[in-house]
């Protein structure tokens, strides 16, 4: 992945950038199909256990990974739906401690390059920077698995 560019800009939002050889109306689409997100939209060593996606604004998502630690479940709100330029996505993870739980947001933007497409990912209001580099790995391995599912 040598095209794979990362930015930590606070302590609380991570950038990441990623240039595909696809259009982007097919990078877009990729993201709200179920069945393609369950290829790619869990990091190295974790599996997808499920996928539910209503693809509207206002809309709900859910994502159910198996991990080494165990189930995790990330879900939140589809805040923009801009096909094929943008999507916004709160982002929440179950917790035990519901006092732990945190909403984050996620922007995903398409870039037309010609024939490719630039992928710029902007994960901001994380809890800290603790929160930031740990998505920062999951993200970073997540764009990665997305150029083979594609």
């Amino acid at each position: 992945m040598t095209n794979l560019q990362t930015a930590t800009p606070s302590p609380t939002t991570l950038v990441v950038r990623h240039t595909y050889n696809v259009l982007r109306e097919r990078l877009y689409d990729a993201w709200l199909d179920p069945a393609t997100m369950r290829r790619f939209l869990a990091p190295q060593a974790c599996s997808i256990a499920g996928v539910e996606v209503d693809a509207s604004v206002g809309g709900r998502y859910a994502i159910a990974m198996n991990t080494p630690e165990g189930e995790m479940v990330v879900r939140g709100t589809y805040v923009e739906l801009r096909r094929p330029e943008r999507i916004v996505f709160t982002w929440s993870w179950d917790e035990d401690d519901p006092a732990l739980e945190h909403e984050s947001q996620v922007t995903l933007e398409f870039r037309a390059r010609g024939a490719q497409t630039e992928l710029v990912l902007t994960h901001e209001r994380l809890r800290n920077a603790e929160s930031r580099d740990r998505h920062q790995n999951g993200w970073t391995s997540i764009l990665g698995i997305l150029e083979s599912a594609l």
